[in-house]
């Protein structure tokens, strides 16, 4: 029977009075790229919404949706507001399309509704004025910057804002409302005395005093759609920094939201200031905030709790609800991996799934750029464009290169119905990720690997292990199209010694920690070396990283929990920082550097490692150039980068030849 290894994930559910299918929701995630300039659904929104929903959930909680336009300064000349609202009755027709949608499907709709960012409003935001609060603290990425105090009469209209928004959206046919009260954003900050020192009656010193804001917004969706639409309130049980939440306070609040009605919580912890907690990284482990649903559970007595925080692995999800941690499982970025996660769990097909690595380079760090999206699932936020077509004429193509790039191209263009040999020269698929993959904090890499080669194995791709293509053995295949995905290799910087045997590389030490003695000094603080520096912490080495640039990790900016996660188990495992360090060589004793300009010093180590960047390696390009129709370069033979990069490389590849 199918779901039959997951009984309680596919049993059905009900959230006042709101019958469900099963008990997986689709988590709130940005709708960032989605939305139209006037802050209307984008059809591209609805048919990523609707993929979910295809895919099995049983409920979708939607992005964070406005109350009103009027407060949070994003609104530009009447023509830009980059997150969708619900202020008019225009978007009730957009609303009630996506609700059509996801029904079809016997899946519910939960609207989030917000009041907006306040302290946590981004700069590329901030187009009209400061942000407003409930106090004029700080914004968090912009110190400089005060935040504009709303005065009473604001916060009572913002009040009735809920109240309208929640009427347009009963009007639009959604199933239920959850309030976005969690990570610092405006209904948290009326919550938390930290950032709420307000004297009128939206402020005090007591928890219940501060609670007045969201305790009336409750009763102002109440009023206006008479108590017909579930409310479901997202909080965090605690802060984890210094003056904000405690846990002891955060269960006391779950208690007053009880006591208002609401039907149902949906728990996590942390908020902007230490954002690995609320968006966990690749490097927080399985179920990491399933301890906050406990909690709640242990609190409320009548309503049900929602759980968050990697639950994307299906034993551990079933596990949750199975030992009464939880009532519902919230799955986010692994719905954005792979829409059909439901589908295949219920069926037995685990092992299809693809896996969300926790690297929020497409659901975070591409938005800075672009829309929405996902590193394995190049098709996520434009479904409609990116599915994938039959092909017209069937080609012989020929992969060189088993990593990610080669693997997705070899499995996009045997799913549309090519024929396609894969050559890999080493002893197993995976190529950078065998290396990538190897720390402990890294396992959903393993799983990504794991994916890729059971995808060889369902798609019918001929792999060839342990070849070493040329020009000529591909030449005699006579291949319409050859995709090259043979990878980088490792550049290391003109300083004297570096070249020495006795020197590493990091992906040789990252596949054999061995090769590392007891002090080790790595050169290059990005991605690589600091996760490498980690690894053999944990290993209790003593280890030393040497950065060129002012600051380690400058090249993951844009993955905000990424960077500051591994900036803190840095800290956590006593790995020396020397920034601001040129490498002016390398000796039996270890390297000498220059920081900052001023004069050479040694720092000494049994064990020098380059973690230096790569640079493309494509030899098979020139010879095959203008000898098959079509020849292309994939992944970090054309330019190293991620694995974003990678997979998209060879899924762009693939779906158009």
């Amino acid at each position: 029977m199918a779901g039959q290894a997951y009984p309680h994930l596919f049993a059905s559910g009900e959230i006042g009075g709101m019958w469900l299918k099963n008990r997986l929701a689709m988590a709130p995630m940005g709708l960032l790229g989605l939305v139209e300039d006037d802050g209307l659904l984008s059809q591209r929104a609805i048919d990523y919404y609707e993929e979910r929903a295809k895919g099995g959930v049983g409920l979708i909680i939607t992005s964070l949706f406005h109350a009103t336009s009027k407060y949070d300064p994003f609104w530009v000349d009447d023509r830009y507001f980059p997150f969708p609202r619900l202020d008019t009755e225009m978007a009730v027709a957009r609303v009630n399309r996506l609700v059509e949608r996801v029904h079809d499907y016997d899946c519910k709709l939960c609207l989030q509704l917000t009041a907006g960012f306040g302290r946590v409003a981004g700069s590329k935001y901030i187009r009209s004025g400061p942000p407003i609060g409930p106090s004029p603290v700080k914004n968090y990425w912009l110190p400089n910057v005060t935040l504009r105090p709303l005065a009473t009469e604001e916060v009572q209209d913002m009040v009735a804002s809920f109240g309208k928004a929640a009427k347009l959206a009963q009007i639009a046919g959604v199933d239920a409302i959850e309030l976005h009260g969690h990570e610092g954003y405006v209904i948290d900050q009326f919550m938390t005395a930290l950032w709420n020192q307000r004297t009128d009656k939206y402020g005090g010193t007591s928890l219940r005093e501060r609670m007045t804001f969201p305790l009336e917004i409750i009763d102002s969706i109440n009023k206006a759609t008479g108590g017909r639409l579930p409310i479901i309130f997202r909080v965090g049980i605690e802060h984890r920094i210094p003056g904000g939440r405690t846990r002891e306070e955060g269960l006391e609040l779950l208690t007053v939201l009880e006591e208002a009605g609401v039907a149902a919580v949906d728990v996590d912890a942390g908020c902007y200031d230490n954002w690995y907690w609320p968006h966990p990284p690749v490097y927080q482990p399985p179920a990491c905030m399933l301890e906050m649903a406990e909690l709640a559970k242990a609190t409320v007595k009548n309503i049900p709790v929602m759980c968050v925080g990697k639950m994307n692995y299906p034993h551990l999800a079933e596990a949750a609800l199975k030992e009464d941690k939880a009532d519902y499982v919230i799955i986010g970025r692994g719905l954005l991996a792979d829409p059909y996660w439901p589908q295949k769990t219920r069926q037995g097909r685990e092992d299809e799934i693809a896996p969300c690595i926790g690297c929020h380079e497409g659901c975070l760090g591409r938005t800075r750029r672009a829309s929405l999206s996902c590193a394995v699932n190049p098709a996520c936020g434009d479904e409609r464009a990116l599915t994938l077509q039959p092909a017209k004429v069937r080609k012989k193509v020929v992969v060189v290169g088993g990593g990610p790039a080669g693997m997705e191209a070899a499995r996009v263009a045997r799913l549309r119905g090519h024929q396609v040999v894969l050559f890999e020269q080493g002893p197993s698929l995976g190529g950078l990720l065998i290396p990538a993959s190897a720390p402990g904090f890294k396992s959903d890499l393993v799983l990504l690997r794991d994916y890729f080669k059971r995808q060889m194995e369902l798609a019918g791709v001929e792999v060839a292990l342990n070849t070493r293509a040329d020009a000529q053995d591909i030449l005699k295949l006579r291949p319409d199209v050859v995709f090259l995905a043979t990878g980088a290799e490792a550049w290391r910087p003109p300083a004297p010694g570096v070249q020495s045997p006795e020197v590493k590389g990091a992906v040789d030490v990252f596949l054999d920690p061995g090769l590392a003695g007891q002090n080790c000094l790595i050169v290059g603080g990005g991605f690589v070396g600091c996760e490498l520096a980690v690894h053999l912490a944990q290993l209790s080495r003593k280890v030393t990283v040497v950065e060129q640039l002012p600051e380690v990790l400058d090249n993951i900016r844009t993955v905000h929990p990424n960077r500051e996660m591994l900036l803190a188990m840095l800290a956590q495992h006593q790995v020396t920082l020397v920034t601001g360090a040129e490498l002016q060589e390398v000796n039996t004793t270890g390297a000498v550097v220059s920081v900052d300009g001023n004069e050479a010093q040694s720092l000494a180590a049994d064990s020098v490692i380059m973690a230096t960047g790569f640079i493309p390696h494509c030899e098979l390009f020139g010879a095959l150039w203008g000898r098959v129709a079509q020849v292309s370069r994939l992944g970090d033979c054309l330019k190293p980068g991620k694995i974003l990069d990678a997979v998209w490389d060879g899924f762009g590849r693939a779906r158009v030849i």
